[in-house]
């Protein structure tokens, strides 16, 4: 028992004392103790020595009004040693702060160098960033994983993915300081934001981003305060795997080498929403004069017309399309668009993609009409076939499998960025009921509203046979049963009016709203759990390409290989049917007009 009461009071007197060395004999006194120490073994003169041994511990404080908000930096507390040439080859926290011509610093005839970012006019924390007020280096630095600005470059927080660790140190980072006032493209300081202003323009990034005074992308978040808002874990999460986030991103999950991603980083991090070297004066005027400038006059719009190869590739169209030998890899192949499309629905789809394919992901762009005009008929031009030599399992490969899978699953490589998903082919309940002639017709002439296009001029009559052959023996691999016998009206026997309308309406929201949403938009809350998706009801160009019996055949008898039941089994009749056509015909009425 004594020896028990001595033990804890050893461990008490010794925690106790712990605590009493900290609070009266902090670390940094320590330091600056070592720095007058060596700095006097290092005088080249009485004088300098004196005035030395005249200095003793104390707080060192910086307050900065100049930039931004106002900062208080203690930094020189312990970095006591950062404006000491003779501290070059000493290690943290006594070593001196590099000179570099990059930042403007000035080496004189006499040898000694001026520094062009002064600590009593700047301070620390407006390049490095960090806590200022902090008195140890776990809150100076912005280890505490709370505090939203760690030091750039050199500190990793607790959270963090650990795999992304080694990525997310390294000098480049701190470019994102500079940036906040040298804002020219070309500062020699910022090379790594230079490279990732390139990337963000040659992955198509600002067709659905923002970012203030260089892009205007309405589809994705707006990035013109990303650096203020997100740490750089987050941002190198984001690009790398966009759904680590945002479990219901639809952002193209792009194979970049990680030097790619740090420079995307380090220049969103740059992107603060600010900029200590303009006023918001000068910022308005700026966007003001962007607004009203001309676009060139006749002269420039004629040469936009006659380069619209040259466009497609300036505005990065291969970072998502297929063109030739160039593959994003993330949206349709558009190789053969001239035989799939005329040059209206290409010019429709090239200034507004929603108004020809609704749930399609692609970004509204902000080009001009000569320049819309000049990507259309490159497109409308591009008028050649597959080789006539092509057997239908070649054929698959090259114009199939993009979308629906090599192994006819529905996972092609593009699959996870179209709605509707591409069918999927193994579905052998699905594919041996519907007759033969359904699926050569959605091939050869396409299925509205959706990205499967029509490749009737792209392929010949006998290439299709083939091409369906191969999907029959590779994916189905079963015979089509002979046809039921299913009574249904070939036109809507319930007339259209605003009773039934309402009547349909009911039975919808009831029946068919858990998948397909209340609003017909496919968008329920069970449509998460279903594959495929819910059809899109709002949907005009497929609503409109669909006939009253494949409607009533859909809904009584249900889609095989899909959620969709047979509503006839649960009690809905023809005339039910019949009024939840006209709810559906209606929520697309103008399409119609």
């Amino acid at each position: 028992m004594r020896l028990a009461l001595a033990i804890a009071s050893l461990l008490i007197l010794v925690v106790h004392g712990s605590v009493f060395y900290q609070q009266f004999f902090h670390r940094w006194e320590r330091h600056q103790t070592a720095y007058f120490d060596q700095a006097k073994s290092l005088s080249k003169n009485d004088r300098e020595r004196a005035a030395l041994n005249e200095r003793s511990p104390r707080i060192e404080q910086t307050i900065v009004t100049q930039f931004g908000e106002q900062r208080v930096d203690r930094c020189i507390t312990c970095h006591v040693a950062a404006d000491d040439p003779r501290f070059a080859g000493h290690a943290q926290p006594l070593k001196s702060h590099p000179y570099l011509v990059s930042l403007g610093d000035k080496k004189k005839e006499n040898g000694s160098w001026e520094r062009r970012h002064k600590y009593a006019d700047f301070g620390c924390t407006v390049c490095h960033e960090g806590q200022g007020r902090g008195l140890q280096a776990q809150y100076a630095h912005g280890d505490d994983h709370y505090w939203p600005e760690p030091m750039l470059g050199f500190i990793t927080q607790e959270p963090w993915k650990k795999e992304y660790l080694p990525y997310l140190k390294g000098k480049e980072y701190l470019e994102v300081s500079c940036a906040q006032c040298h804002t020219e493209e070309n500062f020699a300081g910022t090379p790594t934001i230079a490279k990732g202003r390139q990337l963000f323009f040659a992955n198509n990034c600002y067709g659905c981003h923002k970012v203030e005074g260089i892009s205007d992308g309405t589809l994705g978040p707006d990035l013109s305060e990303a650096g203020h808002k997100f740490k750089i874990d987050y941002l190198w999460d984001s690009i790398v795997d966009p759904r680590s986030n945002a479990a219901n991103s639809f952002m193209p999950k792009f194979n970049l080498k990680p030097d790619e991603v740090k420079a995307l980083v380090v220049f969103l991090k740059s992107r603060k929403g600010i900029n200590f070297a303009e006023t918001g004066l000068e910022r308005y005027k700026t966007r003001l004069a962007e607004a009203t400038k001309t676009e060139g006059g006749p002269a420039a719009a004629a040469k936009e017309i006659s380069g619209g190869a040259e466009l497609i590739d300036r505005f990065a169209c291969t970072a998502c399309h297929k063109l030739d030998g160039k593959d994003g890899g993330i949206a349709p192949d558009i190789s053969y668009a001239g035989l799939m499309r005329d040059e209206k629905w290409i010019g429709d789809h090239f200034r507004d993609p929603r108004a020809v394919i609704p749930d399609s992901i692609m970004p509204t762009f902000r080009f001009t009409d000569a320049q819309f005009q000049a990507m259309t008929v490159y497109l409308a031009g591009r008028k050649t076939p597959v080789a006539a030599t092509l057997t239908g399992k070649e054929l698959y490969k090259e114009v199939c499998a993009r979308c629906h899978g090599e192994k006819g699953d529905g996972l092609g490589p593009i699959a996870i960025y179209l709605d509707p998903s591409p069918r999927e082919l193994t579905k052998t309940a699905f594919m041996t009921s519907k007759p033969r002639d359904r699926f050569k017709k959605s091939i050869a002439e396409g299925v509205a509203g959706t990205s499967m296009p029509p490749w009737a001029k792209v392929m010949s009559d006998g290439q299709i046979d083939s091409l369906l052959d191969y999907i029959d023996t590779a994916f189905v691999k079963s015979k089509r049963p002979a046809p039921k016998d299913r009574k249904l009206p070939e036109t809507n026997p319930v007339a259209m009016s605003k009773e039934s309308v309402q009547r349909g309406e009911g039975i919808f929201v009831a029946r068919c709203g858990g998948c397909h949403g209340r609003k017909g938009d496919g968008k329920g809350p069970n449509s998460l759990d279903i594959l495929p998706r819910p059809r899109n009801l709002r949907n005009t160009q497929f609503v409109n390409s669909v006939n009253d019996r494949r409607m009533f055949d859909s809904i009584l008898y249900g889609v095989q290989g899909t959620a969709m039941p047979p509503w006839i089994d649960y009690g809905l009749n023809q005339n039910d049917v019949g009024d939840v056509v006209n709810f559906i015909r209606s929520m697309n009425k103008k399409g119609r007009e």
